[in-house]
């Protein structure tokens, strides 16, 4: 359990560091014929903020010893019993795919380090970069794959309540400031 988590760690930090590895931003136009499909911002005026406030302070945030962060997750959302092995597998998959491609990528990453310390040859520098971009494209691929799956797995109040949790982490980063002036 472990190396999974560590795993998924360091998956994140590829897939926030793989954002940046483009030469250009990509209209949005551009991004939805290439990228395909996208989950579209939820619409904050179907939600239902008093009752999901209601829900959070109920909710424990971090699991018990008992409890694993698929317990969270599944008693946070309202998963059925289907819903939580058809996610425990969703993530198996993902897994599967995103162990071998993380290797790779983690492999190049260091074979990159020694071609830049020892002034490697620019064009094979290139090629390993060009690799482990392709790497990271994979690795995004295979996890909106993931997304694109269980939330085809969910209901509308569920749905609804993910897209609460997709909102919270995007507000995340600034509700220090909004605490720090006595807004709420």
């Amino acid at each position: 359990m472990k190396k999974t988590g560590i795993v998924f760690a360091l998956f994140a930090i590829v897939l926030t560091t793989g954002a940046g590895a483009r030469a250009q931003r990509p209209s949005l136009k551009t991004s939805l014929v290439t990228q395909g499909p996208v989950t579209q911002a939820p619409d904050l005026s179907k939600l239902n903020i008093d009752k999901i406030l209601q829900q959070l302070q109920t909710t424990k945030v971090q699991p018990s010893s008992e409890e694993t962060f698929l317990q969270v997750v599944a008693e946070f959302l309202q998963l059925s019993p289907s819903q939580i092995s058809e996610l425990e597998q969703l993530l198996q998959t993902r897994q599967a795919k995103l162990v071998p491609l993380f290797q790779n990528a983690q492999a190049l990453t260091q074979q990159l380090g020694v071609m830049l310390s020892s002034g490697g040859n620019p064009a094979q520098v290139g090629t390993v970069v060009i690799q482990i971009h392709a790497l990271q494209q994979q690795m995004a691929q295979a996890q909106q794959a993931f997304l694109t799956q269980f939330i085809a797995t969910l209901v509308p109040e569920q749905l609804q309540r993910l897209q609460a949790v997709q909102i919270a982490v995007q507000l995340q980063p600034i509700l220090p400031v909004f605490q720090s002036i006595f807004l709420f």
